[in-house]
This record gives structure tokens, C-alpha cells and sequence, in this order.
């Protein structure tokens, strides 16, 4: 199934947001599953006739004709931890918020329009470099509880976090070696899924797609030799468009307005 996924779209998505951080520019979701892959209603389903390496194509094939996707979860990389809740299109809009230790992100953004609005330990982390102390204070002051329309090229930067749409979808490779199993049938937010594991030496990559409607990719986890797991993620609002209705006018702060 190689679902390189669970390290690159992780690196796609930690770099997009650890970028914007970095630089200061700014219980199991799954069911106890059955023990026959047959569905929950003892009818005979489309999959059960199929190798995995062919359910994991159908899932692919339709992700990759998605135009937009929720991703909700946590992504470990090179020692970056991410929290995501975040609604991606094709067209780079986006809607959601993303943690690191420094805090929590929210984000809007459509076009070349973007607000934030981030934790107050974010806004002092980012003021502190090239600012002395009071200065920072009082920019946090201005910043805390705010969203911001940040200035043309600050709003580049932090949009780059939600560019990352078609460089996850892009990271979905093929199946590899027939070395895929087809595990028991589960659950994911109350849908029936197909359950496929793919084994290594050093992790278990193990996908969860829909057995109802399109066979979507519903989650995706990660689990290291040890029991480490660096990437769980769910998926869901596959077509739906996203909500970029920028926040009201009078939470808004236009940095440029200050000296």
C-alpha cells in the first residue's frame, strides 16, 4: 500500500506550518471491527472480492479527484509535532486551526486574503526577536485575542499553510509488493471501513477506507516499532467546499495601522 503519507504529507504539512513559526512571520476513533471482512449487515460487499492493492487503488484514485478535505489529527516529524484541524481546497483556501508548543493557529484564508489569530506565548515568541522586552509586551498587548490581516508579504507566509492541499494528495503512492493485508472491518465516525496494514520493520501504516458511498480514505495511522505513533489522521468533508468567511470587521487588527 506504501501510504508514504504518514512521513511525506506529514513533512508537507509540518514544513508549510513550521515555516511560518520558525521564521516569526508570523479514545480511538476506530470501532472493536468485526472478525470477517464480509459488511456489518452479512451482505457481501464490492471489496470482498478485491485484493487489497486494489481496494488501496480505488481509494487513491478517489482521493486524488477530491477538490477539498478536512484533516484532523497529529503529524510527527524530525522532531516537529503538529495538531491539525484544518479544511484545505485546491484552490489554497483554507479554514482550521494548527498547534505546536508554542500554541494554537487559526486560520482563514481565501485568495490572497489571510487573517490569523494566534496564542498569546506565539505573538511574544515571534516580537521577542528584534524587540526589547517592553516592546514586545506591547505589541502583544495589541495582538493577544485579535485576529490579524497581516501585510501583503506576511500574509505569503503564513498562507503557505494552507498550500499543502495537492503536495498530501500527491503523496499517496502506489501499493508495493503486494505486502498489504486486509485486517478486520472497523469503524470511523460511525462508517463502515475497509481496514488494510501494511508492515515494515520499523512501522505499521494502517488505512481505513469507506465501504459506504465513495470509497474515501477516512483515516490514516502511523505506528512505530515501540509503539510510538507519528501520524494519526482522520479525513473528512471530502467535496465540501470550505468556509472562508473572514472573521468581523471590528475583531480584525491591521498591523500596518500600528507604529
Amino acid at each position: 500500500m506504501k501510504h508514504r503519507i504518514t512521513h511525506r504529507a506529514a513533512t508537507a504539512l509540518l514544513c508549510a506550518a513550521t515555516t511560518v513559526i520558525i521564521t516569526g512571520c508570523g479514545p480511538d476513533s476506530t470501532g472493536a471491527g468485526t472478525k470477517s471482512t464480509a459488511s456489518a449487515t452479512g451482505t457481501a460487499h464490492a471489496f470482498d472480492t478485491m485484493t487489497p492493492e486494489q481496494i488501496d487503488g480505488q481509494a487513491r484514485e478517489t482521493v486524488r479527484n477530491t477538490t477539498s478535505m478536512r484533516f484532523t489529527g497529529k503529524v510527527e516529524s524530525d522532531g516537529q509535532r503538529m495538531e491539525v484541524d484544518l479544511a484545505m481546497d485546491v484552490h489554497g483556501s483554507c479554514n482550521g486551526t494548527v498547534g505546536f508548543s508554542l500554541g494554537t493557529m487559526r486560520i482563514i484564508k481565501k485568495g490572497s486574503l489571510v487573517h490569523v489569530k494566534a496564542e498569546e506565548d506565539y505573538w511574544r515568541a515571534t516580537f521577542s526577536r528584534g524587540m526589547t522586552a517592553a516592546q514586545t509586551e506591547e505589541m502583544v498587548t495589541h495582538f493577544k485575542g485579535r485576529w490579524i490581516k497581516p501585510p501583503k508579504m506576511m500574509s505569503q507566509t503564513y498562507g503557505r499553510i494552507c498550500d499543502g492541499f495537492d503536495d498530501v494528495i500527491g503523496t499517496l503512492d502506489p501499493m508495493s509488493g503486494g505486502s498489504a493485508t486486509r485486517e478486520a472491518d472497523a469503524t470511523v465516525g460511525g462508517r463502515p471501513v475497509a481496514v488494510l496494514a501494511e508492515r515494515t520493520t520499523t512501522e505499521t501504516t494502517t488505512a481505513y477506507i469507506a465501504k459506504e458511498g465513495k470509497p474515501y480514505l477516512l483515516r490514516l495511522r502511523s505506528t512505530a516499532t515501540g509503539g510510538d505513533v507519528p501520524v494519526d489522521l482522520t479525513f473528512t468533508d471530502h467535496g465540501k467546499p470550505v468556509d472562508t468567511t473572514p472573521p468581523p470587521p471590528d475583531q480584525v487588527l491591521d498591523p500596518t495601522t500600528l507604529r
